[in-house]
């Protein structure tokens, strides 16, 4: 049990603070076939991060790895065996080994879609086989100067790491390959805002089918804003998406406004309304919102809507908030020790409620690269 204990404490401190990495390592390593690197720097979700396995060879994490050690006092050194080395700089004492995932075979330049576009820019995998996608690459708030402060979303664009559309001939062929190399057991699709009243839900609609048509048995998660008519949800769920999120980001309306300026304008009441119906929909344990930490809302008030979320049926999907690569402004870490609190309160309410994160099908949820939730409650409901 305390090694259990101390795994998740690892994953959770790993989660906050990432780990520094050295660039003459990664040529170091790359020398020897080892694909070492930064992670993405755009996109949608956390950037820069790469996904290990701690010693236990099961707990899955995703890691930012920065090149400025002022970031983090763990460092990422070298490789013994199949594992990686941590050192913590403070006591300059071994804090953990960790195991990289590989980068899929795909990811390779001779990987092409029927229309010449290399896979890598069409899906990624996370973790160990979640593929992930964002269908759209553009987003309303970006467009009017009120993007959410932690998205990089268009910034894939400007890097020309992905297209701007992605069809569901494109992704379905990049599902076949990610199959066959055993890299894709569910996936996840998400997208920007668009301007239309249906916020891009028709155009998941058309890829949910065309998916669906040639892979029947993946599950596909879904991340939308809450809609106005929630007859779409109905129509998503018909389509073909078996998990969805629609997130909510901040739980505190001061700090919707300051760091989410654009979507703060859609009303909590408009979340929840849109939580309990897609509930009925998708069944329990299907719904999720990604919560994000390190912003300095008081724990309490935090635990308070917390509690409020999964009293509704909604698993909320925490995770600490995470600097974007080439922004000069800093992110404050979150910490560790309260986020560790925050997990172990958040398993006790979920088995309170009777939720039970690990009965959820596809998406975020599933993969749990990027919170500790399912680890916490894995654990509480054994103890």
């Amino acid at each position: 049990m305390t090694n259990i204990i101390s795994n998740l404490k690892q994953k959770t401190e790993l989660l906050c603070k990432g780990l520094y990495l050295d660039k003459n390592l990664i040529d170091h390593y790359k020398k020897q076939g080892i694909d070492l690197d930064f992670g993405r720097k755009g996109g949608a979700g956390p950037l820069g991060g790469r996904y290990f396995l701690l010693e236990d060879k099961s707990t899955l994490v995703n890691v930012a790895l920065w090149d400025n050690p002022e970031r983090s006092n763990l460092t990422l050194s070298r490789k013994k065996g199949d594992f990686f080395t941590v050192e913590n700089r403070t006591t300059s004492q071994e804090y953990a080994s960790i195991k990289l995932i590989d980068h899929p075979k795909y990811y390779s330049p001779q990987y092409k879609t029927s229309d010449g576009i290399p896979m890598k820019k069409i899906a990624l995998v996370h973790g160990l086989d979640c593929l992930a996608t964002t269908v759209y690459q553009k987003c309303r708030y970006w467009a009017c100067g009120e993007a959410c402060k932690f998205c990089g979303i268009e910034l894939s664009l400007t890097y020309d790491t992905t297209i701007i559309e992605k069809s569901a001939k494109q992704i379905a062929e990049v599902i076949t390959v990610a199959k066959r190399e055993g890299r894709c057991s569910h996936m996840t699709l998400t997208s920007g805002t668009e301007e239309s009243e249906d916020k891009g839900a028709i155009r998941y609609m058309n890829i949910l089918k065309g998916l669906k048509k040639r892979h029947p048995n993946i599950p596909l998660h879904i991340q939308i804003e809450p809609l106005k008519n929630l007859e779409y949800l109905e129509q998503l769920k018909e389509a073909g998406a078996d998990t969805i999120g629609i997130h909510i980001e901040l739980l505190d309306e001061q700090l919707r406004t300051q760091i989410t300026p654009g979507k703060a304008e859609i009303p909590y009441e408009d979340f929840v309304k849109s939580w309990r119906k897609a509930i009925k929909i998708f069944g329990n344990n299907q719904v999720e919102s990604f919560i994000l930490t390190g912003f300095g809302q008081p724990y309490e008030t935090f635990m308070d809507k917390i509690d409020e979320v999964i009293k509704i049926g909604v698993i909320p999907f925490i995770t600490p908030v995470r600097a974007i690569p080439s922004k000069e402004k800093k992110t404050p870490p979150t910490d560790y020790q309260k986020l560790h609190k925050i997990y172990q309160n958040v398993a006790h309410l979920m088995l309170k409620y009777n939720m039970n994160p690990l009965e959820n099908k596809a998406g975020c949820v599933r993969c749990g690269g990027c919170s500790a939730i399912t680890d916490y409650y894995k654990f509480q409901s054994k103890v």
